[in-house]
């Protein structure tokens, strides 16, 4: 049992050094799907590793323009963009980084061409993904991530919104 534990507490102090870096933030660009079209998403994000295998991350996306056709109130489109704040476990194997995270978002949809006499609707709301990023090197990682943010709400119906993005993240500490 001794030699067990002893050989785990080896393997996570030994996949786990790049995971703890204080503080790392990037960009994401990629595929957003919502309401049966898409657009390319741009992000943001922030975080700190508050243990080798867990950290928390914020950031903001701008999901795209979704186009919106309804009968009763006109065609347009919603420009959908959300902040986040979520807890996000890794783990490392040799130079790659596999990741989950869940949080919650609040997003916003504004209303343009024929919508622009909607109000805003906006909300709060669960979001999760999962993701790998390769460490070019020690304090540049590039990857790939799926993030789905449940509930986002506009004039013509309330869905999940997924996004299939490349991430860059610089980590400093």
């Amino acid at each position: 049992m001794k030699k067990t534990l002893l050989a785990l507490a080896l393997v996570g102090a030994s996949t786990s050094a790049f995971a703890d870096a204080w503080l790392y933030g990037g960009v994401s660009a990629g595929r957003a799907d919502y309401n049966n079209n898409s657009d390319t998403p741009m992000g943001f994000h922030v975080g700190t590793g508050i243990l080798p295998i867990i950290g928390i991350e914020a950031g903001y996306w701008k999901h795209g323009n979704f186009d919106i056709n309804d009968q009763n109130k006109g065609n347009g489109y919603a420009e959908l963009g959300s902040w986040y704040a979520a807890l996000k476990p890794s783990i490392d194997i040799g130079p790659v980084q596999l990741y989950a995270k869940g949080g919650l978002h609040y997003y916003n949809a504004d209303y343009k061409n024929g919508l622009s006499n909607q109000s805003s609707d906006n909300g709060t709301d669960f979001m999760y993904g999962v993701g790998a990023e390769y460490f070019v090197t020690d304090m540049l990682s590039v990857g790939a991530s799926w993030q789905r943010f449940n509930g986002v709400k506009t004039i013509a119906n309330s869905k999940d919104l997924d996004s299939f993005t490349i991430n860059a993240t610089l980590h400093i500490f």
